[in-house]
């Protein structure tokens, strides 16, 4: 029951890069949810949090757009490494800086989309690059392991030992712990072994005839940046909400577990029922559980309707995600070069979701003042409504592309 034939078996290349991003991992895990919750103890200004998060995506995803070329032609290696380092180096100035982080907000921000641009654009790569045909399923399901797993355990830890001290200390030892962590990650990778890689064209350049050629891929990366609007501002808002409402960080640690929980449920249930055919079906339902969410919020902003919006959400996340992301994939791989245009398509993607995700943050700086301000779930409310043109971005043709259009690309792109 237990053995693993051969062909299924990880290289060592491929435990190194798993337990390498699970300790990334665990300290972004503990430390990203409790910045924002620092930045608002310290000002108390729902702009510089929002604004904090605004810039750090919009770094994120004109740094991702610039460094695809280098990533694919020097190595995804090198900007994975960059990324851990850089990441630690983050944490550090945030130690030395304590409570003058508020004076520099902006050039944290600015250094942290930067060291994630870096990062993820070299994981998405090297995970791929690890794996084969026969185990990359079951790399890809460790990978959703250790990430739930961290997830689960990093903000509980972080909320605990938080809630040990007076002040800001906790918040200080928790920001020193996610520093070692990435010191620890960053000697890690070290021990990766640069892969060799005979495809280093970079065809970004031919998306113009790739997009006019196939309206059906254009508006798969428009889906993309619609998926990406309530992204933003859930990253910091529900945090602050329920700081706000229970003034403790262990409470705000102990929810996180309860939604992070319901989401690896529906991940579950995801892997075990859902099928391709059914990816606007689910985009829909998603779609639907999106706007029941926000309903609740509409009614009353409280402990019970917070708790309950971030639940259903929860839920319908990662139907949203992996429906869509399957698809996205299947439709690249449709595509003329195939696998030799992934670093494209993962530089495509993370860009585009980072723009969706600030033009989020830029409609809820347009409509919301403070933290209390009555438009909140209005706003939120609307963003879940724009969730249902993602189904309409993928009924077009389905990705399918002939073998004669396949070949007619080939030939202009060469």
């Amino acid at each position: 029951m237990f053995r693993i034939e051969k062909a299924r078996r990880l290289n060592q290349q491929a435990v190194i890069s798993l337990v390498n991003h699970g300790i990334y991992q665990f300290g972004n895990a503990m430390s990203l949810i409790f910045l924002n919750i620092y930045l608002w103890r310290l000002t108390n200004s729902l702009f510089i949090n929002a604004v904090f998060n605004l810039v750090a995506l919009l770094a994120q995803a004109v740094t991702t757009f610039s460094i695809g070329k280098f990533a694919k032609r020097k190595g995804k290696l090198l900007a994975y490494r960059l990324g851990i380092f850089i990441t630690a180096f983050f944490y550090l100035f945030i130690l030395i800086a304590e409570e003058k982080i508020v004076t520099f907000y902006l050039g944290f921000a600015i250094m942290k989309g930067f060291s994630q641009a870096l990062y993820w654009l070299g994981y998405f790569t090297i995970v791929h690059e690890v794996s084969t045909d026969q185990n990359r399923l079951r790399v890809l399901g460790l990978n959703t392991i250790v990430m739930n797993g961290t997830n689960l355990s990093g903000p509980a830890i972080a909320g605990f030992i938080i809630g040990l001290y007076s002040g800001f200390q906790g918040y200080m030892i928790v920001f020193g712990a996610a520093f070692v962590m990435f010191a620890i990650a960053a000697v890690g990778s070290m021990k990766l072994k640069k892969e060799e890689n005979h495809h280093t064209t970079y065809y970004m350049k031919y998306l113009p005839l790739l997009i006019k050629r196939d309206p059906g891929f254009k508006k798969s990366l428009f889906g993309w940046f619609i998926l990406g609007f309530p992204h933003g501002i859930l990253s910091f808002i529900p945090a602050i909400l329920l700081y706000e409402i229970f003034l403790k960080e262990q409470t705000v640690a102990y929810l996180n577990i309860v939604f992070l929980s319901l989401s690896i449920i529906s991940s579950y249930l995801i892997s075990r029922f859902a099928q391709s055919k059914g990816t606007v079906k689910y985009l829909l339902l998603s779609a639907a559980g999106f706007t029941l969410s926000t309903v609740f919020l509409l009614t009353d902003l409280s402990a019970l309707t917070v708790i309950l919006f971030m639940s259903v959400y929860s839920i319908f996340k990662p139907l949203q995600g992996n429906a869509y992301e399957a698809f996205y994939y299947n439709m690249i791989g449709q595509l003329p070069l195939r696998s030799n245009f992934r670093t494209e398509a993962v530089v495509l993607r993370e860009t585009i979701i980072n723009l969706g995700r600030a033009f989020g943050i830029i409609i809820f700086l347009a409509f919301v003042n403070g933290i209390e301000a009555d438009s909140i779930p209005y706003v939120l409310f609307a963003l879940a409504v724009v969730q249902w043109f993602i189904p309409y971005m993928v009924t077009n043709k389905q990705a399918v592309i002939t073998k004669n259009r396949s070949s007619r690309y080939n030939h202009n792109l060469r």
